[in-house]
């Protein structure tokens, strides 16, 4: 009897015992964390970018080639919230941008956002929306469009060349986003990897390789940045050509847009002169110089001078502008 009673308790406490890991067992389904969905390669970061838009931002629209259509409009208020209604100045920008960027490379836009440039002093920028290089955002600052009136002395004009010139060289037919710096032997944009006869990465090649390394040194100090320029000074066709490789091909694409073809022998105009060599880039020039009628007598011309911004160095950033 003593016997059967043992076996008896011992059975009673297995059962418990069981019950008890059966139930905290249920517990551990019902707080299992399932793992979030991951955005493919080709998405934009949307939080991150969307925060800054916010910053600057005034109103977005989608673009789908030449249309465009508004997204968002984003808090603003006094006076910024009279640049947001007024949508026919939105329009009027956005039609510069159309006549100067051909609907061939209009494919790589999928939007495009009104700014302020008051407080940050950006006039234009470009990003992309996709991290595989294949779409891009242009900002355009309206106040800044306007200053004097609108394009005055082709200030507009020539924010809008330099920033198509940055996806121009940065779209993923020219950088290839899937490569890192580590796994780069050619120049790494930061946006990816130059592939090998890339605008950007023979510019580099022939122009900036022998004195990257001074250039890195720099790093954030501006007395460095401009002692930089004041020694290179006859490489850059502006001082700001001179804040990194991605600013000074644009600026050289700008040039080699709205300039006669140079004659000295500088490296600046030798960066200008190779530009010549691509069949492409010289249709690309005479578009854009048809579209707005540079190098003619007419009096819709613009009369494009330097660039307000080509007399400062630009500062690190997530955007090219």
């Amino acid at each position: 009897m003593l016997l059967q009673k043992r076996l008896k308790l011992l059975i009673i406490i297995l059962l418990s015992l069981l019950v008890i890991n059966t139930f905290n067992a249920c517990e551990k389904d019902d707080d299992t964390v399932k793992p979030e969905k991951k955005e493919t390669s080709d998405k934009p970061k949307e939080d991150k970018k969307e925060q800054d838009d916010e910053e600057d931002g005034i109103t977005l629209y989608s673009v789908d080639g030449y249309n465009i259509t508004k997204k968002t409009d984003y808090k603003v208020s006094g006076k910024l919230l009279e640049l947001q209604k007024d949508s026919k100045k939105h329009t009027e920008i956005w039609n510069l941008v159309s006549k100067i960027i051909p609907k061939g490379y209009m494919t790589f836009f999928n939007e495009y956002l009104i700014i302020t440039g008051e407080e940050s002093g950006v006039a234009g920028f470009v990003v992309q929306t996709r991290e595989d290089l294949t779409k891009w955002k242009i900002g355009v600052a309206i106040d800044m469009a306007y200053q004097g009136g609108f394009n005055t002395d082709g200030e507009l004009s020539y924010t809008i060349i330099h920033e198509f010139g940055h996806t121009l060289t940065l779209n993923n037919v020219q950088v290839d986003s899937k490569r890192n710096s580590d796994n780069c032997s050619n120049y790494f944009t930061g946006e990816g990897c130059a592939k090998e006869g890339s605008y950007i990465n023979v510019l580099f090649q022939k122009f900036w390789k022998d004195i990257h390394d001074q250039f890195l040194d720099t790093g954030d100090d501006e007395s460095k940045k401009q002692a930089f320029y004041e020694k290179y000074k006859d490489r850059f066709v502006t001082q700001y050509a001179s804040t990194n490789p991605g600013e000074d091909i644009a600026e050289v694409f700008t040039h080699f847009v709205i300039k006669d073809k140079p004659t000295g022998n500088t490296i600046a105009n030798q960066k200008v002169k190779i530009l010549y060599e691509y069949p492409e880039l010289i249709e690309l020039r005479n578009h854009i110089r048809e579209s707005l009628r540079i190098g003619t007598k007419s009096k819709s011309a613009p009369v494009i001078k330097v660039w307000k911004r080509g007399s400062t160095i630009g500062k690190k950033g997530q955007k090219r502008s």
